[in-house]
C-alpha cells in the first residue's frame, strides 16, 4: 500500500532510474560484445583449416601442461638425489708445503685436506727426507680427527674449511627445492609408489671412500 503510494509519487523518479540502469546494462552488453569479437578474431587465426575444435584445443594444452609438470617433479627429484651425492664428493682442499728439515730445501714436504660439503674426509702428510718418504692419513668428521695434527695439518685443514668456494645462490636455490620437493612432490610421488606408479626411481650411489 506504503509502495504503491510511493511509486504514484514518485513516479518520474523510478522511470528516470529505470532507464540510467537500462543504459548501463546496455553499455556493459556492448562491451562484453566487443571483447567477445577481438578474442574470436585473435583465436581465429590460430584454428583456422584445423580439424580440432577449440575445446579439443585446451584439452590437449590441459594434457600438455600436466605431463610438462610431471617431468618437472622428476627433474626436481633427480636434482635433489644428485645434489645429495655430491655433497659426499671431495669439495674442499687445503694444501701446505713446508720444510721440517733444516738441512734439506725446497719445501718437499706437504699437508693435504680433503673434505666434502659437511667437512669429513681425511688429511694426508707427506713427509720426505734423506732416509726415505713417508705418508701419514688421518680421518676427518665434521672438522675434527680424532688423531693429534701437527701444525701443517691443522694449516691444511683449516685452509680447506675456509678457503673454498661456496655459491651463495646455489644454496638458496636448493634450499627452496628442498623445500618445495618435502613439501609437495615428495609426498606425491609416495602416493604414485602406492598405485604402482614410480615416476622416479632413485639410485643408492655409494660414494667413493677416500
Amino acid at each position: 500500500m506504503y509502495l504503491i503510494e510511493f511509486l504514484n509519487q514518485n513516479i518520474a523518479y523510478a522511470v528516470c532510474v529505470l532507464m540510467a540502469a537500462s543504459v548501463i546494462l546496455l553499455i556493459a552488453v556492448i562491451i562484453c560484445i566487443v571483447k567477445l569479437v577481438k578474442i574470436k578474431k585473435r583465436i581465429e587465426p590460430d584454428t583456422a583449416g584445423k580439424e580440432e575444435t577449440l575445446q579439443e584445443e585446451i584439452v590437449k594444452f590441459e594434457l600438455k601442461s600436466k605431463e610438462i609438470e610431471e617431468k618437472y617433479d622428476r627433474i626436481i627429484e633427480a636434482l635433489m638425489d644428485m645434489n645429495s651425492n655430491i655433497n659426499k664428493c671431495v669439495q674442499k682442499i687445503g694444501v701446505i708445503r713446508y720444510n721440517p728439515f733444516s738441512e734439506s730445501g725446497g719445501n718437499l714436504c706437504y699437508a693435504v685436506a680433503l673434505l666434502d660439503n659437511e667437512n669429513n674426509g681425511v688429511v694426508l702428510n707427506g713427509i720426505h727426507s734423506r732416509s726415505g718418504c713417508f705418508t701419514y692419513a688421518k680421518p676427518v668428521e665434521m672438522g675434527v680427527s680424532e688423531y693429534v695434527l701437527s701444525d701443517e695439518e691443522k694449516q691444511a685443514l683449516e685452509k680447506a674449511m675456509n678457503g673454498s668456494y661456496t655459491s651463495d645462490e646455489r644454496e638458496a636455490l636448493m634450499k627452496e627445492l628442498k623445500e618445495q620437493y618435502e613439501m609437495e612432490i615428495l609426498p606425491e610421488s609416495t602416493k604414485k609408489r602406492k598405485k604402482g606408479r614410480v615416476p622416479f626411481v632413485k639410485k643408492n650411489h655409494k660414494p667413493a671412500e677416500i
